[in-house]
């Protein structure tokens, strides 16, 4: 259970901001299960009351909610995430359906034991305080996106967010058209125009389930992004526009 323990501590937040002492390891290691549940397995039902919080160890959590009668994914939790603190601290309902997809491993809190560790520690609580903040920065970023930006803006943000590494080492986005159609709240035709229109221009190269990020500057600049987002794209963008200026130069 120690490695757990490690792996959350190095997971939640900059270690340089949020130190841990060892007892805060040994008490973290104590309340954290470890679980591998099937593919398709319903980790949070939508309107339950929140009775222990999930750190996504490897692999995808899905939150889902239902709107006019179909399926609607509202956001895809990745490794080093955390799903059901914020409304099991705000004493509210788990807003969301969280769904373990394939190959997902999870680190499961106790409500009652996290809350009392919180309480026992202020270098954990001063931790996870600065992730549920990182998280509302970007849940805040992808309002923005949708509220400000036209839909080649907001398919190009999603795709920056939404980006990990391949075998190949190229950035890849694991997701169907009509996830990212629903993640943005549009019509799957008018996302793959928008894909199509990237592909056109050398942006992307779109597979099934499967969207490699050629040109990641290029994509920013799509998304209106004066710097490199936050997901795992920012080296990307970054090397992009280093290599750029040293072409200029």
């Amino acid at each position: 259970m120690r490695r757990h323990a490690l792996w959350i501590a190095r997971a939640m937040s900059r270690s340089d901001l949020t130190p841990l002492l060892a007892e805060d390891i040994e008490r973290l290691a104590v309340i954290c299960q470890p679980q591998r549940p099937p593919p398709g397995t319903v980790l949070m039902q939508a309107g339950e009351d929140v009775t222990a919080v999930y750190i996504v160890r490897d692999g995808v959590v899905e939150l889902r909610t239902r709107r006019l009668g179909s399926r609607q994914v509202v956001r895809l939790v990745r490794a080093g995430d955390v799903v059901g603190d914020i409304p099991m601290f705000c004493e509210r309902p788990m807003p969301f359906q969280a769904v373990a997809l394939s190959d997902t491993a999870v680190l499961r809190l106790g409500r009652d034991e996290l809350v009392a560790l919180l309480h026992a520690s202020p270098s954990l609580s001063l931790r996870w305080t600065t992730s549920i903040t990182k998280r509302l920065e970007q849940t805040q970023h992808r309002l923005l996106s949708l509220l400000t930006k036209d839909l080649a803006g907001q398919v190009a943000t999603l795709l920056l967010d939404e980006c990990g590494g391949s075998s190949d080492g190229r950035p890849v986005v694991a997701l169907s058209h009509q996830t990212i159609g629903q993640m943005v709240g549009a019509r799957r035709p008018s996302v793959s125009r928008v894909l199509d229109q990237l592909r056109r221009q050398d942006l992307i190269e779109s597979r099934y389930r499967r969207i490699v990020l050629l040109d990641v500057a290029g994509l920013a600049l799509v998304a209106g992004e004066p710097s490199p987002p936050g997901g795992p794209c920012a080296e990307a963008v970054w090397s992009d526009r280093s290599r750029a200026g040293e072409a200029v130069g």
